[in-house]
């Protein structure tokens, strides 16, 4: 296996001023594990609850995702409920139900212990640790995480950051972890920590990457029909270690190309609810989308 993602698979129940959803699949391993497998084989390593649609596992398994890490208990599926207003910056939460994701106790199956690259989506720092211990030999380990581990969980959350390799956050979280407003300085503050990399997702403008001597910024791509922002972080990490995962050398040119992948990906994310964008996206469809997107950014032109 070359990904493995360790997150949450979830019902969402979404409006925003383009619609709503209701329990709509959603959660971070799903929307990561999407953008992953369009480049690289990917297991997800998640819990769901006994009412979770077989649906939605057949579809991780057509896509060729691996869910033999996916553990099935009794009770219902993490439940996310939320809205967006008008400009779409922020989600705000109405309900959040855990459920069996308080029983969650990450177990890496046999074939996906190997794993390249591991992404360690947005769950306890605890259980981050856990997961990591169980893969054999990662060559890359990326991290993200949320405001409430930043605030409740800051020792754990720093002990995992001592064993990664990549950390990705946005511009609040990045800030309220350093305590530093100005966001170059607080990159640097990042990389003191452990992280070689870190990586700030800046949505409508964008994305910012520091390996801890130079920076990459890499413009978002410009959209004018904006349906649902859910999972866009998520999918714009995934893209970025599945891109990885695929390449043999990981020199500077591949790390912001991986940037670029990520950015791309998560652009097709917001154009629908749930994963519904991303469901038909592959490398051709990324290969024109570039094409278009290069005749606006001046990147190189190539893919």
């Amino acid at each position: 296996m070359s990904v493995a993602i360790i997150g949450t698979v979830a019902l969402d129940s979404i409006e925003t001023p383009k619609g709503a959803q209701f329990r709509t699949l959603g959660g971070s391993a799903a929307y990561a594990g999407m953008a992953s497998r369009v480049f690289s084989p990917t297991a997800l390593v998640s819990v769901v609850g006994a009412d979770f649609p077989d649906e939605h596992m057949t579809y991780f398994q057509e896509k060729q995702l691996d869910t033999s890490s996916i553990t099935v208990l009794p009770g219902e599926t993490f439940h996310w409920k939320g809205y967006y207003k008008q400009d779409m910056a922020q989600a705000f939460t109405v309900q959040t139900d855990l459920n069996v994701l308080m029983a969650f106790d990450p177990v890496v199956s046999e074939q996906a212990r190997d794993s390249r690259v591991v992404f360690l989506a947005n769950i306890d720092p605890v259980l981050q640790q856990k997961a990591i211990a169980q893969f054999s030999r990662p060559e890359l380990i990326v991290m993200d995480s949320m405001n409430y581990w930043i605030e409740s969980h800051l020792g754990n959350l720093k002990d995992t950051l001592k064993l990664v390799d990549v950390l990705i956050l946005n511009d609040q979280e990045i800030r309220l972890l350093t305590g530093v407003s100005n966001l170059i300085q607080a990159m640097n503050t990042v990389v003191e920590m452990g992280p070689k990399r870190v990586i700030v997702k800046k949505g409508e403008h964008g994305a910012i990457m520091f390996d801890g001597k130079t920076h990459f910024a890499c413009p978002a791509v410009p959209l004018s029909d904006l349906v649902d922002p859910t999972g866009a972080g998520d999918s714009f990490a995934g893209a970025f270690c599945g891109y990885l995962a695929r390449e043999t050398v990981w020199d500077e040119s591949v790390f912001r190309r991986a940037v670029l992948m990520g950015v791309l990906v998560s652009s097709f994310t917001v154009r629908d609810f749930s994963i519904g964008a991303l469901k038909p996206l592959s490398e051709s469809v990324l290969r024109q989308a570039y094409a278009d997107y290069y005749a606006v950014s001046g990147l190189p032109a190539h893919f």
